[in-house]
């Protein structure tokens, strides 16, 4: 039971529907790059769930103060999977990168190096990247350009880099660049009164309240979702791409929720929303780029895998776990002390 428990709990902390934005995006640079989907992409899909795992398990060791005030019950979860186990975790996800990426390639064994900075920069203690304003959403933001950029320089051999002849790598990948910038701001307004506790300056942090911060957050959402179908037209880019410009709709009605949202439960939910909205994006510009059976099933595998994790309750931020908790918020800068090494 006991080791039930700690692998139940570890699961949650990973958030299993956290995970598919970062290999969507790697399969739509694939896409980009005219790359068939082949075992060398299912090693990079591999390598690119393992990173947002691994960064899910070490934040879930260094964000514990902020926690214990935005997501309570998260607490209790690190208690009983054990930091031992979920620095493992990390240690594991890493070195299961870093094996694969020497297999991919010459550029994904550099990139690999790069995102270890990413996984352990966020949040860790040293560098606390997520607590400054614009450098904080800017490496949340490589959460799906690092994996982008990587499957766009998939090559026919392991040294090889592809060519381009026109700028339409280059304009994806700004946008979904700006688009994951305006998802970081979203993201941290259900963590306002936290990230506020631990002196986190998170954009909106920053904001005079969190119904100000809400406003921000839609202002930058509604403003990306409009630049894409306009990113579409001029920059030449394939007509069907437009489909995906639809999703900018629940999205916009997703972020006036947040407008009027009041409550930790009513904020928490439209972030739970918005990360189908996200998969759901990135699995139509996925299938504009390359429109084939293969592109649909991945997106609806995407999705069915959120929605399985939804089901069986396997995230640390469903909504029971934003009740308080008997687990000791610790002070900033320390830490459950308990290992189970």
């Amino acid at each position: 039971m006991r080791r039930m428990a700690r692998f139940h709990a570890t699961v949650e902390l990973v958030r299993p529907r956290t995970l598919l934005v970062s290999p969507l995006s790697y399969c739509v640079g694939a896409a980009v790059a005219g790359h068939p989907f082949d075992a060398v992409v299912l090693l990079g899909v591999l390598i690119h769930i393992a990173a947002p795992l691994a960064a899910n398990a070490h934040n879930a060791v260094t964000d514990l103060v902020e926690d214990g005030k935005n997501v309570p019950g998260r607490l209790t979860l690190v208690e009983t999977a054990g930091v031992g186990l979920l620095r493992r975790t990390v240690y594991a996800g890493l070195a299961l990168m870093l094996v694969l990426s020497l297999v991919i390639s010459l550029a994904q064994s550099l990139l690999w190096v790069f995102s270890v900075f990413l996984v352990l920069g966020y949040s860790s203690p040293r560098w606390r990247l997520k607590g400054r304003p614009v450098v904080g959403m800017a490496v949340f933001s490589m959460a799906v350009t690092e994996p982008y950029i990587a499957g766009a320089l998939l090559g026919d051999s392991w040294g090889e880099i592809p060519r381009y002849d026109s700028y339409e790598p280059l304009l994806i990948g700004l946008f979904l660049f700006c688009w994951y910038f305006a998802k970081g701001i979203m993201k941290n307004v259900p963590d306002y009164a936290g990230d506020k506790a631990a002196g986190l300056r998170t954009i909106p942090a920053l904001m005079s309240s969190q119904h100000s911060a809400a406003w921000a957050a839609a202002t930058a959402t509604t403003l990306v979702y409009a630049a894409f179908p306009v990113l579409v037209l001029v920059g030449d880019l394939p007509d069907r791409l437009l489909v995906a410009a639809l999703v900018g709709v629940p999205a916009v009605a997703n972020m006036a929720a947040m407008v009027r949202a009041r409550t930790p439960l009513q904020y928490n939910l439209v972030g739970q929303r918005d990360m189908y909205v996200s998969v759901v994006f990135l699995g139509l510009l996925l299938l504009g780029l390359r429109p084939t059976p293969g592109s649909a099933l991945i997106g609806l595998l995407a999705v069915a895998v959120m929605a399985g994790s939804d089901v069986f309750g396997m995230d640390s931020r469903a909504s029971r776990h934003l009740d308080r908790t008997d687990a000791t918020v610790p002070a900033a800068g320390e830490g459950i002390q308990r290992s189970d090494a």
